[in-house]
């Protein structure tokens, strides 16, 4: 799963205790959250540090914050100054950071100390920004889309791997109990064209139903508005919403090139019938027809949603076999594994 020039063969035997620093935002089954959750599994000391710049939960100061970061990096730099010190103090063995608004000056202080940093982005080419990580002298940049991986380590040199998204098999399980929904799910951000794709199916009278972060003012619809359930979603409740739907439609991002996300890892791994937009990274994940669906046009997606509509049984198999291979294949404590494999 892991790759780059050579591809370790299995994860790595994990001996000792080291101790390992985790930057990035934490709650709400966040990224960073799930690998400090996991990474005891391997017989390590998981330490979170916390996001690589804070949040101030205030919408106002928030604006004014982001206004001052535009113009200087001062703030940015004293704040991870604390990140570095309290990495020191910590005596780290290894940080894994997931948020890639680590300033170079930051990694490059971390690596002086003697610790080990690297970068695992969980995001598409989209979110890259200023490209902070390409420039920051990790000892390793893990990376979901594979073909941003090879480009990376073949033009540029950088030690970079293809690393995909993964579950956490003790929040990402199939629930106890859960209804047979009359319809189909989108959990996650809003954007364009998920907002495009829900008038067509909307059109050809499937009933949609969206779980996740309120919507953005700029891409407010009314009819959009009508079928948000005006929460995110976590946990058992998150579990129940995929395993209950009758299909959870993971229509990726177009800046995913070769990518998948992490929604298709959750929702199988708690049992969910899953239709995923095809990608060349998918084929190495899930087998199609017999764990989840996959489709590339349109007509392939509604096509698959009235089979669905028609056998639930059926559907509702597909589901189990894409939890049985989720947990088997596709966790964290494999990826960690993999990961520490390289760093360690």
């Amino acid at each position: 799963m892991i790759d780059k020039a050579s591809t370790p063969s299995r994860p790595a035997s994990i001996g000792g205790a080291p101790r390992i620093g985790v930057i990035g935002p934490t709650g709400n089954d966040d990224f960073a959250e799930n690998i400090v959750d996991c990474l005891p599994d391997l017989g390590v000391h998981a330490v979170p540090l916390g996001p690589a710049i804070p949040a101030p939960r205030n919408r106002a100061l928030g604006r004014a914050v982001h206004a001052v970061r535009a113009a200087t990096q001062q703030p940015d730099l004293v704040y991870q100054r604390r990140l570095v010190a309290r990495a020191e103090r910590e005596s780290l063995d290894l940080v894994v950071s997931t948020d890639s608004r680590l300033l170079p000056t930051t990694v490059r202080a971390l690596r002086r100390s003697g610790t080990r940093v690297c970068l695992w982005f969980p995001d598409p080419v989209d979110n890259l920004g200023r490209q902070h990580m390409l420039m920051g002298d990790y000892d390793a940049l893990f990376f979901k889309d594979p073909l941003l991986a090879r480009r990376l380590a073949d033009v540029v040199n950088l030690p970079a791997w293809y690393l995909p998204e993964a579950c956490n098999p003790a929040r990402h399980r199939p629930p106890a109990t859960a209804g047979q929904d009359p319809y189909v799910v989108f959990v996650g951000n809003t954007y364009g064209t998920r907002l495009r794709l829900i008038h067509k199916l909307l059109e050809h009278g499937i009933k949609v139903r969206m779980f996740g972060p309120p919507v953005p003012r700029w891409l407010r619809d009314p009819l959009l508005m009508g079928l948000h359930a005006g929460r995110y979603v976590t946990g058992e409740d998150k579990a129940r919403v995929f395993r209950g739907a009758l299909a959870v439609i993971n229509a990726l991002k177009p800046a995913e090139m070769e990518s998948v996300n992490c929604r298709l890892f959750e929702a199988t791994a708690c049992g969910g019938t899953v239709l995923c937009e095809r990608r060349t990274a998918l084929a190495d994940l899930f087998t199609e027809d017999k764990e989840i669906l996959g489709f590339t046009d349109f007509d392939e997606l509604v096509a698959h949603l009235r089979a669905c509509a028609a056998d639930r049984p059926a559907a509702r198999a597909l589901g189990d076999a894409a939890s049985l291979r989720s947990h088997s294949e596709h966790t964290y404590q494999q990826r960690l594994a993999m990961l520490l494999g390289v760093m360690l």
